[in-house]
């Protein structure tokens, strides 16, 4: 197909004649207003979104936990301690070491190891709780899961010399009051 000469920049050229058509026409302080305002309210809008997902989060079931994948589940733990006051960052994309999430109850920081399991969860989640907090620097570690513990994990993380907090579906929707009580805030 032959391609006409001197077409190549004619849309750009064209929307830049007509962007200064319009600030001609309408003055820059009514461009630049109009401009400031729609990003005033883009950033609106994604923040207001942003908080609408957030609160959607919050309010999950437990059928609805137990149908997240195990990103999502952490991306939820995240949520509901954030929405609950308490900082927290996941970071399982950043070298996580044992820890999925790192929450701050006033000066407390707590490594979280999140696991969102169709199973019994096991004592190596202590253990890379444990790990991962001290990595982090942690003074308490916690795992929470949707699912339940094994009586191995209940049994190590009550002899770890760092406390260590289980959350499971008995208690999973009560998260940071736990975290809170837990860290001492």
């Amino acid at each position: 197909m032959a391609r006409r000469k001197g077409t190549k920049g004619f849309a750009p050229s064209l929307l830049a004649a007509v962007g200064l058509a319009v600030v001609a026409a309408i003055g820059v302080k009514v461009a630049v207003f109009l401009v400031v305002a729609g990003l005033g309210l883009y950033f609106y809008w994604s923040m207001h979104s942003a908080q609408q997902r957030r609160e959607k989060l919050c309010g999950y079931s437990l059928d609805e936990i137990d149908q997240l994948s195990g990103l999502e589940f952490e991306e939820w733990v995240t949520t509901v301690l954030e929405n609950a006051g308490m900082p927290s960052k996941n970071i399982r994309h950043s070298g996580d070491f044992g820890v999925d999430v790192v929450t701050t109850v006033g000066s407390t920081r707590v490594g979280i190891q999140a696991k969102r399991y169709s199973s019994s969860v096991g004592n190596s989640a202590v253990q890379e709780a444990l790990a991962g907090s001290g990595y982090h620097g942690c003074e308490l570690a916690a795992v929470v899961t949707q699912s339940r513990f094994t009586s191995a994990a209940r049994e190590q993380a009550s002899r770890a010399r760092v406390p260590v907090l289980l959350v499971d579906r008995e208690n999973i929707h009560d998260l940071a009051g736990l975290v809170r009580k837990f860290a001492g805030g």
